[in-house]
C-alpha cells in the first residue's frame, strides 16, 4: 500500500536528500583523491584572475590574504561533511602547488630577499628591489648604488638584476607568466573588489591607459609618464639608441626610436619632454640632455647609515593601496 500522508512524504525527502548528499561527498572523496595523487610538477591546477584554484575548470579553492602578497592563504570550496583529514591533505596540496608556481615564475624576485652579500649596500639593494616585486626607480636607490664600486656591481648583475638607465629590475619578472602570478597576488592581498588591468603583453608603449595606479604599473613593467606608459626595459633601450645618436649633448630622433616604442612622432616627442630632454629648435627634430648631470634625491647620510642594515626600514614607507 502507497501511503500519501504528510509525514510519509516528508520521511521519503529526508531520505532522498541524505541518498544525494552522501552520493555528492562520496564523489568529491573521489575527486580529492584523483588530484592529490597527481605529480604536483604537472597537475591540472591553475589560479585565475577571480583568486579561484580551477582543476580541470571546476573551482575547488580559492586564495585570500595571508601574511604578504607572495604567501596568501588556501580556503577550499569543498562541502563541510567532508572530514578534516581530507580537507587538510587537499589543502597541504594546493599549498605546496602555489609554492611551485612561485619558485617556478618568481624565484629571482624572492632569492632578493635572501642574498647575502658581503657588503651591505648591495644586501640593502637587493632587499628593496623585493619590496618593489622587482622593479625599481633608480632615483629610489642611488644612496646605496652610489657606495657600490664595479666589482660590487658586477656581483649584483650576475644574479639577473640588471641596473638601468631609469630601473632596477629582473628582466625575468616583467615576463608575462612573472608578472601575471604577481598582479593575482598583489590583487588578492589588496583587497581589490576593482582588480587593475595590466596592459597587453607585447605593447612597449600606451597613450591613456585605463589603470593610473603607478605602483602597480611598475610591477608590471611599465613606468609612467603623465598620461603616457612605457616598458621598463623598452626605456632602457632608448636610452642607449639614443645615447648612441648623441653629439655634443644633442640628438635627432630617428625612426628606429620611434619603431621601437611603437608610436608616433607627436607623442614621442611630448614623451621626451616629459622626461626631460629639450628641444633646440622648435622646427628641427633636435632635442639635448646632459647625461652627466645626476637626478638625484637628497638623501641625507645618516639615515642612510641608520637605515641600511635594517631591510624592514622601508617598509613603513610602502604603499600598496593607491
Amino acid at each position: 500500500n502507497l501511503d500519501f500522508s504528510s509525514t510519509a512524504l516528508q520521511t521519503d525527502i529526508k531520505s532522498i536528500k541524505k541518498a544525494a548528499r552522501q552520493g555528492v561527498v562520496e564523489e568529491l572523496k573521489k575527486r580529492i583523491n584523483n588530484i592529490v595523487k597527481e605529480n604536483i610538477e604537472s597537475a591540472a591546477l591553475q589560479l585565475k584572475e577571480g583568486f579561484k584554484i580551477f582543476w580541470k575548470e571546476n573551482p575547488i579553492a580559492t586564495i585570500i590574504p595571508g601574511k604578504d602578497y607572495l604567501n596568501p592563504k588556501i580556503k577550499l570550496l569543498i562541502d563541510d561533511s567532508l572530514d578534516v583529514d581530507e580537507q587538510s591533505e587537499l589543502k597541504n596540496y594546493l599549498e605546496k602547488w602555489i609554492d611551485k608556481e612561485k619558485n617556478l615564475h618568481l624565484n629571482d624576485l624572492i632569492k632578493t630577499s635572501k642574498i647575502n652579500f658581503e657588503n651591505s649596500y648591495a644586501r640593502a639593494l637587493c632587499f628593496r628591489l623585493f619590496e618593489n616585486h622587482g622593479v625599481l626607480k633608480r632615483l629610489d636607490a642611488e644612496d646605496l648604488l652610489k657606495n657600490l664600486d664595479k666589482e660590487q656591481r658586477a656581483n649584483i648583475k650576475k644574479i639577473g638584476i640588471k641596473i638601468g638607465r631609469y630601473h632596477i629590475y629582473q628582466p625575468l619578472m616583467i615576463k608575462p607568466k612573472a608578472v601575471n602570478l604577481k598582479i593575482i597576488l598583489w590583487n588578492c592581498f589588496n583587497n581589490k573588489t576593482r582588480r587593475e588591468r595590466c596592459p597587453t603583453f607585447g605593447l612597449n608603449f600606451l597613450k591613456n591607459f585605463e589603470t593610473n595606479n603607478k605602483e602597480f604599473l611598475l610591477i608590471c613593467g611599465f613606468e609612467t609618464f603623465e598620461n603616457y606608459i612605457v616598458r621598463v626595459d623598452i626605456l632602457e633601450k632608448l636610452f642607449l639608441k639614443i645615447l648612441s645618436s648623441t653629439n655634443n649633448n644633442q640628438f635627432s630622433i630617428s625612426s628606429e626610436m620611434l619603431n621601437l616604442l611603437g608610436c608616433g612622432k607627436e607623442d614621442f616627442e611630448k614623451l621626451l619632454k616629459l622626461m626631460n630632454y629639450k628641444k633646440i629648435d622648435k622646427d628641427k627634430d633636435v632635442f639635448s640632455y646632459d647625461f652627466k648631470r645626476k637626478d638625484k634625491k637628497k638623501i641625507k647620510k645618516d639615515n642612510v647609515k641608520k637605515n641600511i642594515n635594517n631591510p624592514f626600514a622601508s617598509l613603513k614607507n610602502l604603499s600598496l593601496n593607491n
